[in-house]
């Protein structure tokens, strides 16, 4: 039962189970953002809230999620279902008191107040006759406690896809199996129909046919037929080979691993597929071998199962809980070195480029020379105190030697290395004119003096 697994989980973690709740029906491909957002959608009026694990229920083929509170449950505003993903998710929560609680808290009111059992049954319209009559006063009270507390059953259809706001069978089991244990007061008869009320479809048609054929069968009757026909048939063969075989799920921590192992050992014990004594054993075993074990930790079991000394659930949950922790906080130390090494990597090389902008500057300043560039424009023709024809003479690259030199002499001085000028200075050079005189002779023109 629901109930019953909220209470054992608690008790596993050491949670007080007024502060704990059991959510079921929750996806198995949900990851915890999604969890914690619609939870705090629901449960914020109650306050704080911690999940402290996770488990997948084969039966419900969904997870199911352990709630902590901060305070107690306020049962006037803990929700029945909690909307999230694929669905409504169940809340289940242990019921305030019994009914023998209840009535303890009813005399004790009275015993307040002043009043007495009498004047309660004169509030029932009871006489006094009826109250020395009954046996005991939680027949007077329990049957008006009972129709205060009535709340309808969850529905239930028994088809392979249950419709929107109907339950799973072992949800729905759950449930009505705690009601019916609250309901010991009532009538068979409003125990029938209350029974009745909360089925549909083929389950409703089989507890009809039951009770046709025996009107008689009093609700614990019907709930057992629908037990023997909706739920589990797994074989002790079937739950003991689950046991052997389950291992870690890609993905899956450590911690879920272990509360999901200890569902299906706990299950197979109670089927009695397995002796209670045994359990801590092949739950070591199935850590050590179909689970992904960091070092230190793999070696701790190992020496535990060398001297026969085999963790408990709740020891095997802390060591993987303080292992888990210690592997989080250093992914949290080497995030932050890589980061840091990252940003001094970023800082040096744009030092290094500032560096580098800086050089090419100044290499662009050097190359850059005015004096240079201004020669570097000036044109031959434009050097001062030098004429004209003494640029022409030194351009051609032939030294004239008189007026007898003809063209063999020219391409001599072609192939000759041109000579070292004296250091005295340049010989004027004597030029002809095109012209003639009267007589047919050269008229020699005067020698033009080469200024340096």
């Amino acid at each position: 039962m629901a109930v019953t697994m909220l209470q054992d989980w608690c008790r596993w973690m050491g949670v007080s189970t007024r502060r704990g709740l059991l959510i079921l029906g929750i996806p198995e491909d949900c990851d915890e953002a999604e969890i914690e957002e619609s939870l705090e959608a629901s449960l914020w009026p109650m306050g704080h809230f911690t999940v402290l694990g996770k488990v997948f229920r084969e039966e419900d083929n969904a997870t199911a999620a352990l709630v902590e509170l901060d305070r107690e449950v306020n049962y006037a505003l803990v929700p029945r279902e909690i909307p999230g993903t694929g669905g409504p998710w169940s809340v289940v929560f242990v019921p305030r008191y019994s009914g023998n609680e209840f009535l303890g808290r009813v005399l004790h009111f009275l015993e307040q107040q002043g009043q007495t059992m009498e004047s309660l049954a004169g509030a029932l319209g009871l006489g006094l006759r009826r109250v020395c009559w009954l046996r005991s006063v939680s027949q007077v009270v329990q049957p008006w406690v009972e129709t205060v507390q009535y709340q309808p059953l969850s529905l239930f259809s028994g088809r392979n896809q249950p419709a929107p706001g109907e339950e799973s069978f072992e949800a729905w089991l759950d449930h009505t199996t705690d009601m019916l244990h609250l309901w010991q007061g009532v009538s068979e008869r409003e125990r029938r129909r209350r029974l009745v009320e909360g089925l549909r479809g083929p389950a409703l048609q089989l507890v009809q046919e039951l009770l046709a054929e025996n009107p008689a069968r009093t609700a614990q009757d019907c709930l057992a037929a629908l037990i023997q026909i909706f739920g589990d048939k797994e074989s002790q063969a079937t739950l003991r080979v689950k046991c052997l075989t389950a291992q870690q799920q890609s993905g899956e921590r450590l911690s879920d691993f272990v509360l999901r192992l200890e569902v299906l050992l706990q299950k197979a014990i109670e089927k009695g597929a397995l002796d209670p004594a045994s359990a801590d054993d092949l739950r070591l075993r199935q850590v050590l071998t179909r689970a992904h074990l960091i070092e230190p930790l793999d070696e701790a079991l190992r020496k535990l199962r060398m001297v026969g000394r085999s963790p408990s659930f709740l020891e095997m949950l802390g060591l993987v809980r303080e292992c888990e922790a210690w592997e989080a906080s250093l992914a949290r130390s080497q995030r932050t070195q890589a980061e840091d090494k990252a940003g001094a990597r970023a800082k040096t090389k744009a030092e290094d480029d500032k560096v580098e902008e800086k050089g090419q500057e100044q290499e662009e300043s050097n190359d850059y020379d005015p004096a240079l560039a201004g020669l570097g424009q000036a044109g031959p023709s434009e050097a001062p105190g030098v004429p004209i024809h003494a640029h022409m003479g030194s351009a051609s690259g032939v030294i004239q030697r008189g007026p007898g030199s003809n063209p063999e002499g020219l391409a001599q001085a072609e192939h000759q290395e041109p000579e070292e000028l004296p250091k005295e200075g340049l010989k004027p050079i004597r030029e002809e004119s095109g012209e003639e005189d009267g007589t047919g002779e050269m008229t020699p023109t005067p020698e033009v003096p080469l200024g340096i």
